[in-house]
């Protein structure tokens, strides 16, 4: 494991990328470097050669599912990256699921625009935040009104900065609402958009 000096801990911290390996890791490599080139941020999350979608190849999902929780457990935000093909993603999903449960700030950021490793943009897919949902005094809240979305246009403008902190904020009024409310986190069907759950947990002993 990569050791960084006690100065730098001080001073960066670290993202959860959530995002499809499978069609995104160009798009989300060249994010990637952006943020790591500020010298304020650590990554986590990024692992190339297709690392969540090597259940296929053998490693097993109770690994890539541990990897997945010890990556969010040690960044202060999870960036769910939109290309083509997220919302049905199985580890986007489990990401969204353990970053809310551990009451890690969320932005949605749609990449579909950047180019690919052929060199193409792409379609958006639908924001897998549309997927999940909380009650609130017995009303259902998607979790995409709760947690802002934004076009990625780099880092030059300093507009990520912005974004950031307004989800930190943003992120504790929300949950400060829940747990007074005893909020139930509601998972949508990979397959619809802000349609019945199919499971409900109890985010009240969370």
């Amino acid at each position: 494991m990569m050791r960084y000096p006690l100065w730098i801990h001080a001073s960066m911290e670290s993202l959860f990328l959530a995002y499809n390996d499978e069609c995104d890791s160009a798009r989300v490599n060249h994010i990637r470097k952006q943020l790591l080139a500020t010298e304020r941020y650590r990554v986590e999350g990024y692992m190339p050669f297709t690392t969540w979608s090597k259940t296929k190849l053998g490693c097993s999902s109770d690994e890539i599912q541990r990897m997945i929780e010890e990556g969010v457990a040690r960044a202060s935000a999870t960036l769910i990256m939109i290309g083509p093909d997220a919302a049905a993603n199985t580890w986007i999903r489990y990401a969204i699921e353990r970053s809310y449960t551990l009451n890690k700030p969320m932005l949605a950021l749609y990449i579909n625009a950047l180019p690919d490793e052929r060199g193409c943009p792409a379609e958006a897919d639908i924001n897998p935040l549309e997927r999940f949902a909380v009650l609130e005094h017995g009303h259902k809240v998607y979790l995409d009104e709760r947690y802002r979305s934004y076009t990625w246009n780099g880092m030059e403008d300093g507009q990520f900065e912005l974004w950031l902190e307004l989800a930190k904020c943003e992120c504790t009024e929300f949950r400060s609402r829940s747990q007074i409310s005893g909020v139930h986190a509601v998972t949508m069907p990979a397959s619809h958009t802000h349609t019945d759950a199919d499971r409900t947990f109890n985010t009240a002993n969370l």
